[in-house]
């Protein structure tokens, strides 16, 4: 990893070609979520499939839509929305899908033509599409929906995004990994109460089991600062690999991270490693980003 090159976003750590995506930990529940080889290859992949005959752009005025993508990305993680196989011949105005790995956007349908190909149906429109990377383009219906159904040659499905209130069935058993959980420390330190004058400091960490038993014994603890601790919030993680998931979580608050060494009542030096100096919108932004991101890279 270049240590200078700061991260931002969950597409910076996809890009990143340090040994976070190589080592073992990748190999328990899920072992290509971090594939990046395969993300490379989704990412050429997009400038050449079918729906794509006019070429994505970037957009101008992104910062209008970017909520909403992030809410999504939000009930995605919480279960909210799901993702679907998309099995049908609709495309719907203001619905959402994920075709190669990318989440995207209906915004318009315009007027219908009659179709001139060799194409089943035989009429066909124009639609915009809004990409969650701040690109869109203006492909044709028949064309997206011959690349959702197109990637099963290859074995793989495009996906529907479920509205909040829709009935759904899941195709397989899912398995709760854990919890992502975040803290903010109660400890009497004056170390550590005068950064908390100053700054926003919470820990990220993640439990395979739950919270309330993984902070029982946080006084005794350095992870935990030697202190209390309460919990402001934690996030139950589905069918993704727990340490990958964490240390990923880690990576993009890399920026954010607490470096000092701080001596603990007991006399002992703490070196916080999970403590990170920023507002809990951030990591709440960064978490839902990242597991719904996760979901879908391992849905495709």
């Amino acid at each position: 990893m270049d240590n200078n090159r700061p991260i931002h976003s969950l597409d910076d750590i996809l890009n990143d070609d340090s040994a976070l995506f190589t080592n073992n930990t990748s190999k328990s529940l899920n072992s290509k979520l971090f594939d990046t080889g395969k993300l490379r290859e989704i990412k050429k992949e997009q400038e050449n499939v079918p729906e794509n005959k006019s070429r994505r752009k970037k957009m101008d005025g992104f910062n209008k839509y970017r909520p909403l993508f992030e809410r999504v990305h939000q009930e995605l993680a919480s279960g909210k929305r799901q993702l679907v196989r998309f099995d049908n011949n609709e495309i719907e105005r203001h619905k959402f899908y994920v075709l190669n790995g990318q989440l995207l956007y209906i915004e318009s349908i315009g007027s219908e033509f009659k179709n001139k190909t060799r194409s089943a149906s035989q009429t066909d429109a124009r639609l915009h599409v809004i990409y969650d990377n701040g690109t869109e383009n203006y492909p044709l219906r028949n064309g997206l929906i011959a690349s959702l159904y197109g990637s099963r040659q290859r074995g793989v499905y495009g996906k529907a995004v479920t509205e909040p209130d829709e009935q759904f069935t899941f195709e397989n058993e899912d398995q709760i990994t854990g919890y992502v959980y975040v803290l903010k420390s109660l400890s009497n330190n004056l170390e550590i109460k005068r950064i908390q004058e100053d700054h926003e400091l919470y820990k990220v960490g993640f439990t395979s089991g739950t919270v309330e038993r993984r902070i029982a014994n946080a006084e005794n603890e350095p992870t935990y600062l030697y202190g209390p601790v309460k919990v402001v919030a934690e996030y139950q993680v589905v069918n993704l690999n727990p340490e990958v998931l964490e240390t990923s979580l880690h990576h993009v608050l890399e920026q954010y991270r607490l470096d000092v060494d701080i001596k603990a009542g007991n006399g002992k030096i703490i070196h916080p490693r999970e403590w990170f100096l920023v507002d809990f919108d951030t990591i709440n932004k960064y978490i839902n980003e990242i597991i719904s991101k996760l979901q879908i890279s391992s849905n495709y």
